[in-house]
């Protein structure tokens, strides 16, 4: 069994980590596990009682950030399952945008505090598969959408899984991620979409290392 680390733990974050757990049991497939998350996921973003202010902002000047997200941008990680499972926040100030990434897991995506936009790509004529060695690729952009503090979305490779992520309220955002991988430590892809070009990285976490660089379970 895979050892779980609590990186904050409450008897909330516990209670929930225990419902993903045993409704994971009861299906063998995503999406009516998702489904069956929905209501669960949609409560943990309206509590305010579980996520304590350190991981719903940047770190102080002199903390040592683990994370390559991006400059003025803080991934927390809260909880994980070695690399089967990661609960975590992301975190941006006023005005900050993520570049275009991916996620390559499945897992649900919702606001806890702020506002975001949240634009939508989806590859095109590859026939949804994910190349490790690709360098370019043609992406589309097939929607927007205004979020805010109880919204969530589904993410189901390929679908929702290419996005960029800006705050457009006054104060940071704050969204949850609860994916079906150490995200964190897998080996993702950025894009430019002008340029159609891929760059390979690793997010890593804010608080937390990573020893190895996974590769993402993806059909090839």
């Amino acid at each position: 069994m895979a050892e779980e680390e609590y990186f904050v733990d409450n008897e909330r974050i516990r209670s929930f980590i225990e419902t993903v757990k045993t409704t994971a049991d009861e299906h063998e497939q995503v999406e009516p596990l998702l489904a069956d998350l929905e209501e669960p996921f949609e409560e943990l973003l309206t509590d305010d009682s579980w996520l304590p202010e350190m991981y719903q902002n940047l770190p102080p000047d002199d903390y040592e950030d683990q994370g390559e997200m991006g400059e003025d941008i803080a991934q927390w990680l809260l909880y994980r399952e070695g690399h089967d499972l990661a609960l975590f926040t992301l975190v941006l100030p006023q005005g900050a945008e993520t570049p275009v990434h991916d996620h390559l897991a499945w897992g649900l995506v919702g606001i806890y505090g702020g506002r975001q936009r949240e634009d939508f790509y989806r590859r095109v004529n590859d026939d949804d598969h994910y190349h490790p060695d690709d360098e370019h690729a043609e992406l589309e952009k097939i929607r927007t959408e205004q979020m805010e503090r109880g919204d969530f979305y589904e993410l189901v490779p390929p679908n929702n899984d290419i996005h960029s992520v800006t705050t457009t309220s006054t104060e940071p955002s704050v969204s949850v991620h609860l994916l079906g991988a150490d995200v964190g430590c897998i080996e993702r892809h950025a894009f430019n979409p002008e340029e159609k070009e891929i760059e390979r990285f690793q997010s890593g976490y804010t608080n937390v290392e990573c020893d190895v660089t996974l590769e993402p379970s993806v059909d090839d």
